[in-house]
């Protein structure tokens, strides 16, 4: 391997480490003034944080270290070598890989998520999951998650290896049906098979609910209770689709939780994301994105197999092998892309924010359910600055209570 691509590599994580010091140092920080600040904030939810973080910083350096491991150890290179076989189409060596790729990366993925997902979340009281459940919806993601690679993954590879040069723009270019058409589909098809959705339309508030649409011109809109409780305490509502899939859907934990004004104040936002063209907006901005990310692990990608001498086993980008190196160059591209994309995601909350009041007049319901919703969660009223620029795909607690009192209408 080329000396430079060596140091490049140690000096990448040396940077994530100091990156991730950072955080945690102004993380700390932000919750010593906090506990000034506000004084009735649970411990418990500082105790919640603390553990978030250590969380968020293993997951961190393992969306790097594995991908890059699998590089240097050349087993992903022995992994092309048996999914190509003697001979097999590029359908059947690109399944295969993905295959076995998927299965290590959820052996390696699983403890940190059983923590973090399951024994974290009956620690502090949000979880209602039996193990049997948990277990369910890991390979339930699995399976459709890997599926979906596993069959679809000859296609990019195929595009690399008839245009090495303008792969990246076709897939780029690709990628705005695609997320239009996975928005589409989504919500009736894959949704369904975690939980069990009840159409509410004809409900007291469902008719509601129908009344807020039709003051929003948003009519024909499914309306849907969905059975959230069996996993979590926690609340949630969401407006997603478009044409004849757009759904509003409830968790019955925000049902039973929320009284009618919080609930119809909760869906008023939802609404607004729709009525704001943020569905559509993320769509062709998702895109875009899209495109400048593949020329960017494009280039990158195509000059460290040129440093590499050969180290990884492979010279070639349209060699199987190098999914783990796509990935890695893709992952780390979303990741100094994070501040742009949730500047964007946080001034769209901002606007559905001003939307919810303005549809609901009633921001006395807006400011009781935000603070029904953090302190069901234990959220904090805000994260340190840093950790909010990266991380934040909504304004803070503090900054969105801050927004409905100095401009909500009585």
């Amino acid at each position: 391997m080329d000396r430079r691509l060596s140091l490049s590599i140690i000096l990448f994580f040396i940077c994530l480490s100091i990156f991730i010091g950072f955080v945690l140092v102004s993380e700390y920080r932000n919750m010593k003034s906090l506990k000034t600040e506000y004084p009735g904030i649970p411990e418990k939810a500082y105790n919640y944080r603390k553990a978030s973080l250590n969380i968020w910083a293993v997951n961190l350096v393992l969306k790097f270290l594995f991908p890059l491991l699998l590089l240097i150890t050349g087993l992903s290179n022995r992994i092309g070598i048996f999914a190509r076989g003697s001979g097999r189409s590029l359908f059947w060596t690109g399944f295969i890989y993905v295959v076995i790729f998927s299965i290590i990366d959820l052996l390696i993925a699983l403890p940190i998520d059983f923590y973090g997902g399951f024994i974290l979340r009956h620690r502090y009281g949000f979880s209602n999951q039996s193990l049997f459940r948990w277990l369910e919806i890991v390979f339930k993601n699995f399976i459709i998650n890997g599926l979906v690679f596993s069959l679809l993954i000859w296609f990019p590879y195929y595009l690399i290896f008839r245009s090495p040069n303008r792969w990246w723009l076709y897939l780029g270019l690709l990628a705005i049906p695609a997320i239009a058409f996975v928005t589409f589909i989504s919500p009736m098809y894959v949704d369904p098979i975690f939980n069990r959705y009840t159409s509410i339309e004809d409900d007291e508030l469902g008719r509601e609910i129908k009344v807020l649409l039709k003051r929003a011109g948003v009519e024909g809109a499914d309306i849907y209770r969905v059975d959230k409780s069996r996993d979590t305490k926690l609340m949630n509502a969401y407006m997603t689709g478009v044409f004849k899939s757009k759904r509003i859907v409830l968790w019955d934990t925000t049902m039973d939780k929320l009284d009618r004004d919080e609930v119809l104040s909760i869906t008023a936002h939802e609404i607004g994301h729709y009525v704001r063209g943020h569905i559509w907006r993320g769509i062709v901005l998702g895109g875009l994105l899209s495109i400048a990310l593949m020329y960017l692990v494009h280039r990158t990608s195509g000059l460290i197999l040129k440093r590499s001498n050969g180290a990884f086993g492979f010279r070639k980008l349209y060699d199987i092998a190098s999914i783990p190196l796509l990935i890695l160059m893709l992952n780390l591209y979303m990741f100094l892309a994070s501040p742009i994309i949730n500047f964007g995601s946080r001034q769209m909350e901002r606007e559905a924010d001003a939307y919810e009041i303005g549809l609901t007049e009633n921001k006395e319901a807006a400011i009781s359910s935000l603070d029904k919703l953090y302190r069901e969660s234990l959220s904090l009223p805000r994260p340190s600055t840093i950790f909010k620029i990266w991380y934040h795909s909504h304004p803070t607690p503090e900054e969105r209570i801050d927004f409905f009192n100095s401009h909500g209408e009585d």
